[in-house]
This record gives structure tokens, sequence and C-alpha cells, in this order.
């Protein structure tokens, strides 16, 4: 039986804190909440939710941070996270993605209309990966046979690599990809951070950029927001 999805909603607003966690239990999600970006660290880490949804303007650890750090835990590596924020320039918009959040919203003027979005979001059991081929071999002293994959849930910081045969967790990988709407390949190193396969017998593999340059992070992260 599968356990009724859950969502981590941290904001610095009581009320708002209220109204989201009164929405959605009656939807049926279970709601944690946090007042800041260091208590928003702790629930992710020890409730796992499925959707993770983060204030940027918070006291103790803003929004980004607490992205970032998520992030660096492979049980996280790809769980949805929102980063909000009343303000959308794409200083702070960049800044965001590149630690690695999934979306970045600006704060509709109803509150309703943002918790909709999140709701919508839980509801997906799912989301499609991009159709993105990605060309991987194992790294190391001897580099594995050259394989090729399927990208999915593309981020600044890593992507969701599907492909037809088991990968190892931990391993290491050469990937080399295009991203769509450029002409420029990006070479890049990644970190295997965990496995899981579906029903159908495709393997899922969350990867870890290991050393992209920046200008390659640019050109992911414009494609990740447009």
């Amino acid at each position: 039986m599968m356990s009724p999805p859950t969502a981590l909603i941290a904001d610095d607003l009581k009320m708002f804190l209220l109204v989201a966690k009164t929405f959605l239990e009656g939807r049926g999600i279970g709601v944690f909440t946090a007042e800041n970006g260091a208590k928003a660290l702790e629930l992710a880490r020890t409730r796992r939710p499925r959707l993770i949804l983060l204030d940027l303007m918070m006291p103790v650890m803003d929004g980004a941070d607490a992205c970032a750090e998520m992030r660096r835990d492979p049980a996280m590596a790809f769980t949805p996270i929102i980063i909000m924020s009343a303000t959308g320039g794409p200083e702070i918009r960049d800044r965001c993605l590149k630690a690695g959040c999934t979306n970045f919203v600006v704060k509709p003027p109803k509150p309703g209309d943002l918790l909709a979005i999140i709701a919508k979001i839980l509801s997906v059991r799912q989301r499609k990966p991009t159709r993105m081929p990605v060309v991987f071999s194992e790294g190391g002293p001897v580099e594995g046979p050259q394989q090729v994959g399927r990208a999915g849930n593309l981020s600044g910081t890593g992507m969701l690599l599907l492909a037809g045969k088991p990968i190892r967790t931990g391993s290491l990988l050469n990937l080399e990809f295009v991203v769509p709407g450029t002409n420029q390949t990006i070479r890049v190193q990644g970190k295997v951070a965990r496995v899981d396969q579906d029903t159908e017998g495709t393997y899922g593999a969350g990867v870890h950029f290991l050393g992209l340059s920046e200008t390659d992070q640019q050109q992911i992260v414009s494609y990740v927001s447009a």
C-alpha cells in the first residue's frame, strides 16, 4: 500500500504556514512546517517529504542555502524542491536554480494560487523525463564502454539518468550531452548518488555533477528556467 504524499513547507510567516497546512491536509496530504531554513533542513533529513517548498527569505538559513544543503544528501538528490520569492529578478532566479531547486516561483498575489500549484505537483506520480540523449561511460583507471541513456529532472547540480542497464551506486560516470536549443556539447563527470528501477525495468540513477564549469551550468540553468 502506497503511503500518503507528504510536503514540507518552510516560511517565516505563521499565517501562511497555517493556511497551507489546512489547505493540503484537507486534500489528504501530510504537511510538516518550519519557520526557518535550518529547521527545514532538519525536518527534510528526518521526514523525507515528497515535496519541499522553501521561501527564499527566511531567518537563520535562507531557502537557497537550505536547498543546496539538501541536494548534498543522496536521499534528497532529486526530491522536488520549489523556492518561492516575493521578487523574481534574474540574479535571484539564477542563485536558486544553481542551488539545485526544481522550480523557482514568484509568489502569486493569492495564496490559494500557490497552494494549487503544490497540490498539482504532488498529484503527479512521475514527472515526464526530457528525451535528451546522454552518452555515458563508467570512469576509473580503465574507462568502461560507452552507453546511451536519457536525461530527466535536469538541474544545475545534476540529473536523473535513465538507462536500460544497471548502474552502480557510488560509481563515477563520464557524461556527454547537448542541452536542447544549444549547439555546445557538455562533457562533465558525475557521481551516482542512488539508483532505482521502475516496473518497466528502466534504471534511474541520480547523478551529481562534479566540476561543472560555470558556463555549462549557466546553459543548463537557462534551459531549465525557460
